[in-house]
């Protein structure tokens, strides 16, 4: 059913609008108005189908969709469930023809592409993570550039400048967590370019990585050269 894999692939557009929009728990209701709102203006002619889906298959508000860590595996399992599959192995018998043979390429063949849809569900799901953190990461940005201004004109208060010391600790501790989600999407993404099927431009993105490090070496280099801190 060819329609299928395009489900699937608009549920994922649907989390991610989600996890871009909602930015914590407190901002959902338990109702689908967000999700509602997407389908309605993306995809008006599949709406009334995905939604019955996700209420049949007990998913029960935007909620579900944007905090659930364990969601794509609930939307895979839900186009799975829709699909029917034809029992080749019975049908072989019918004609007295051995299908052992058969039926164990089919396990081995099965299991490889459960593990490596195990393996793509975890890149995006690390994916999904990093678009919501950089979502964080721009509100706390716009926080303390506001702050930022009424320091400027001297007309922080006392409370505020507290509040403006403290945005700029969670707007490091923001950096570093986007830094080690992207860290672990690296190795997430050459394990599976590695076992997948993605080995030459595995080799292309390692040595990009190489080249990405040589430049940043270079513009600090050049910053300490700017401001007179070279050998110290």
């Amino acid at each position: 059913m060819p329609e299928k894999p395009d489900l699937f692939y608009i549920l994922l557009k649907l989390r991610s609008y989600l996890v871009s929009l909602i930015n914590s728990p407190e901002e959902c209701d338990d109702t689908f108005t967000y999700s509602e709102e997407f389908l309605e203006r993306r995809y008006p002619e599949m709406k009334e189908e995905i939604m019955a889906l996700m209420i049949d298959n007990g998913i029960k508000s935007d909620y579900d969709i944007a905090f659930n860590e364990k969601i794509v595996f609930k939307f895979k399992e839900m186009i799975s469930g829709t699909e029917k599959r034809t029992d080749i192995t019975s049908l072989l018998k019918k004609f007295d023809i051995d299908a052992i043979s058969l039926e164990r390429d089919k396990k081995k063949s099965e299991s490889f592409r459960n593990e490596r849809e195990r393996e793509l569900n975890k890149v995006i799901e690390n994916l999904f993570q990093l678009a919501a953190n950089w979502a964080v990461h721009r509100e706390l940005e716009n926080k303390v550039d506001d702050y930022s201004t009424l320091s400027e004109e001297d007309l922080i208060r006392p409370d505020e400048a507290k509040s403006y010391d403290t945005l700029g600790k969670n707007t490091d501790a923001s950096f570093d967590k986007i830094s080690k989600l992207t860290e672990k999407y690296i190795h997430l993404l050459t394990d599976y370019y590695f076992h997948y099927g993605g080995d030459l431009t595995l080799i292309e993105f390692v040595e990009e990585l190489e080249n990405i490090k040589v430049a940043v070496f270079k513009k600090y280099a050049e910053l300490f050269k700017k401001h007179g801190l070279e050998g110290k």
